[in-house]
């Protein structure tokens, strides 16, 4: 559809014009231990795997770490509620979904975004959750992350080695 790409035009306008007072919003107050984690993933079969692993690395109970799945499209038969799309969101950056505004307004000590590819609704995603510290590969945009790992985006165990790593120096962990 035509407004498909006026709709995603909007919300790029948005992400330049708004990211920095949207991020200044999230430094105010930064956590000293984790407790509470969201993850954005971008594959829904590796959520269940995921999910216990974080879990394990960061030493937190796994019904503290809540996860979304961004998908382009979602299949009608799947009727998993942490599937989100591009559906999900109006014009201007706005969230529609009113599942995904209780979770994205709920207190987070700690954001992982293992997303493979830089996308426009992962970092609307990322502005507008609560989060306190925020991690991502370095292949993502440097602006929304407070810790950047340079690991291939595939390699989701060196990733989260290395973030166990990194936590337990910052003594986040």
């Amino acid at each position: 559809m035509i407004f498909t790409g006026f709709k995603r035009k909007s919300n790029q306008i948005f992400l330049g014009k708004k990211w920095s007072q949207l991020l200044e919003k999230t430094a105010i107050e930064k956590a000293a231990n984790i407790k509470k984690v969201f993850v954005i993933l971008d594959d829904v079969t590796l959520k269940d795997a995921m999910l216990k692993e974080i879990a394990n690395t960061l030493v937190v109970d796994q019904k503290n770490v809540e996860c979304i799945v961004f998908q382009q499209k979602i299949n009608k038969e799947n009727t998993d509620e942490d599937l989100i799309s591009p559906k999900d969101f109006g014009w201007y950056g706005k969230i529609k979904s009113e599942h995904l505004k209780k979770r994205l307004t709920k207190k987070y000590d700690l954001l992982i975004n293992y997303s493979k590819v830089d996308d426009l609704y992962s970092n609307l995603l990322l502005l507008h959750c609560n989060t306190s510290f925020n991690v991502g590969f370095k292949h993502l945009d440097g602006r929304f992350y407070d810790l950047v790992i340079d690991c291939k985006s595939h390699d989701f165990k060196s990733f989260n080695s290395e973030l166990g790593k990194y936590l337990k120096i910052l003594k986040k962990i």
